[in-house]
């Protein structure tokens, strides 16, 4: 389930690529609505997005990948499997959601990124944490487009491991 970011849709690298990753493993994809509607509070309209695509999932093993504003459905995740790209560490009902979290999870960000709050990533033993060097909130690197590419094939290949190990794959 692919839940996206503000400003940054499923079909931008991040999101993009953590479906191929599931895709390329036999897995199909549910993806929430692109944009929350201008008269609604952003937090609020992707939990509900997220609580919506959540009840329409029957599959046995589900998991959620989150884009920043993603990371608002933390709380409501449950027992399944989390991967959180730029998770909203600097809201704490975030934080404290994703370090209560029994399930594994998987959190990527950086210290260039004012939201993932210095660093501070919740204490959990089900996280696993990719903290890259010098990225913006995007995961990218301006003005360095060969710096980017590298940081994606990282992110997707930690993606792709992370499924492995959530489905018991070797």
């Amino acid at each position: 389930m692919l839940l996206p970011g503000v400003r940054y849709f499923s079909q931008a690298p991040l999101l993009w690529f953590a479906r191929e990753a599931a895709q390329a493993r036999g897995w199909s994809a549910v993806e929430v609505d692109e944009r929350a509607p201008g008269d609604e509070e952003p937090f609020e309209w992707m939990r509900g997005q997220a609580r919506a695509a959540l009840d329409a999932t029957d599959a046995e093993l589900t998991v959620v990948v989150g884009k920043s504003l993603g990371s608002a459905a933390a709380p409501m995740i449950g027992e399944r499997a989390a991967v959180w790209l730029t998770p909203l560490l600097v809201r704490p009902e975030i934080a404290e959601a994703i370090g209560s979290a029994p399930a594994p999870a998987l959190l990527i960000g950086s210290l260039a990124d004012p939201t993932w709050n210095d660093g501070n990533v919740p204490d959990n033993p089900a996280l696993e944490v990719l903290e890259l060097d010098g990225l913006d909130h995007s995961l990218q690197v301006s003005g360095d487009p060969l710096a980017s590419l590298d940081a994606l094939r990282t992110v997707t290949e930690r993606v792709g491991a992370f499924y492995d190990r959530v489905a018991g794959s070797p």
